[in-house]
């Protein structure tokens, strides 16, 4: 009886050095076309990744984008990020919840345009996912927005955005504060 118990306790012990240890030998490059097909499939446009691909097991279930790129070329709506990490709260994904603990977006560049009836042309909206079910614990973005209007021709762009705070639901609340600079003057705001 001992000697199943210390065997199982050597499994369990060589099975989590693995989890730990293993994800930093895989090339996680190698699998950017499935993650790019199955990305674009649940949001619903195009997403590139040209830089780095990573992912981690344990500790907490992260992921790790480097130079991602929502939207197609012709797009005038486009999103891209020079780093993207976030990670999962790994209870809530075993329980079938789309949870992160942490999302820093860095480098975010958002390219809006609205058409001539002042509509947002958005290319995120054919996905599959269910945006209302992902909540964010702990969301930091810095980048810019631009919005390009088709009716005037005219564009003006929100730079050096930097913004710290939480989401509950992509579809529903949000909450923090943060900075932008419009026109060389620099606003704080608050959501």
């Amino acid at each position: 009886m001992q000697t199943t118990l210390l065997g199982l306790a050597i499994a369990f012990i060589i099975a989590l050095i693995a989890a730990l240890v293993g994800p930093y030998f895989i090339d996680w490059n190698q699998f950017r076309p499935q993650f790019e097909a199955e990305a674009t499939r649940i949001v619903g446009a195009p997403v590139r990744v040209g830089g780095a691909l990573d992912a981690r097991l344990l500790p907490a279930p992260s992921l790790s984008l480097r130079s991602a790129v929502i939207g197609g070329a012709g797009d005038v709506g486009k999103m891209r990020a020079d780093k993207l990490d976030v990670e999962f709260s790994l209870g809530s994904l075993m329980r079938g919840e789309w949870r992160a603990t942490e999302l820093t977006v860095n480098g975010m560049s958002l390219d809006l345009g609205l058409d001539p009836k002042g509509r947002i042309e958005w290319p995120i909206s054919q996905g599959t996912f269910n945006f209302a079910s992902l909540a964010i614990d702990r969301l930091n973005l810095t980048g810019r927005i631009a919005v390009h209007d088709a009716a005037s021709r005219k564009s003006f762009e929100l730079s050096d955005i930097a913004f710290s705070g939480d989401v509950r639901s992509l579809a529903g609340s949000i909450r923090g504060d943060g900075n932008f600079t419009y026109d060389g003057a620099r606003y704080p705001f608050r959501v």
